[in-house]
């Protein structure tokens, strides 16, 4: 992990209201040669590279990445579907993501707070709809392709424990990591936050500030 998540705001079940986990989970790749040393970032084709994230209990044993909706819910019933559930009703309580937003990223050559190339694998762009504490669970992968036509998870990284609170308790967005701001520097759509303006921005498409009110 370049980057743990800290905290979140829950973005509940709705589809517009989407509160983005802070700071954005931040993945870095190292490769080893035939002789067990690093090799220089530069050297590595990226091409096929995905890394993607899923959402887990603390205890890293427990999946978390599906609820139940509670609109869909007849009655009292645990939050997570688990083969014990059951409850009477004329219609099927709805699954959804917990999880929501952009959980795959492809791998991005870019320079970190220190000017130096790695391979990193962001998600500036995911929420988690229900609060509690959770882990997120990053495996990474090779695209298959006709000389190995089958996917295998070649490594598995794990971030730290973060909160996702409600709005009510929700204590604000921490103040942009160096790690952020140098990557938004090189044009990835990352939102910055200037301490002491309480105000954020985002990284437009020509590398420009653009004034974000998701505070």
């Amino acid at each position: 992990m370049a980057q743990h998540p800290i905290r979140a705001r829950m973005c509940g079940f709705g589809e517009k209201d989407r509160r983005p986990i802070d700071p954005p989970p931040v993945v870095k790749l190292r490769v080893l040669d035939e002789r067990g040393q690093f090799m220089s970032s530069e050297d590595v084709d990226t091409c096929k590279f995905v890394v993607s994230a899923t959402l887990w209990a603390p205890n890293m044993e427990n999946d978390r990445s599906i609820v139940i909706n509670p609109n869909t819910l007849p009655g009292p019933m645990p939050m997570y579907p688990s083969s014990s559930s059951s409850v009477m009703s004329l219609t099927e309580p709805v699954k959804v993501r917990n999880l929501v937003g952009t959980t795959v990223s492809g791998a991005y050559m870019l320079k970190d707070e220190q000017d130096e190339h790695n391979i990193f694998f962001i998600f500036h762009d995911l929420s988690v709809r229900t609060e509690g504490r959770f882990r997120l669970k990053f495996q990474f992968t090779i695209i298959p392709s006709q000389e190995q036509p089958r996917a295998f998870i070649e490594s598995i990284v794990w971030s730290d424990t973060f909160e996702v609170y409600s709005a009510k308790s929700f204590p604000g967005m921490t103040d942009s990591t160096e790690l952020s701001k140098a990557f938004a520097k090189q044009g990835i759509k990352i939102t910055i936050r200037k301490s002491g303006r309480g105000r954020t921005f985002q990284q437009d498409d020509e590398g420009g500030e653009q004034e974000d009110d998701d505070a």
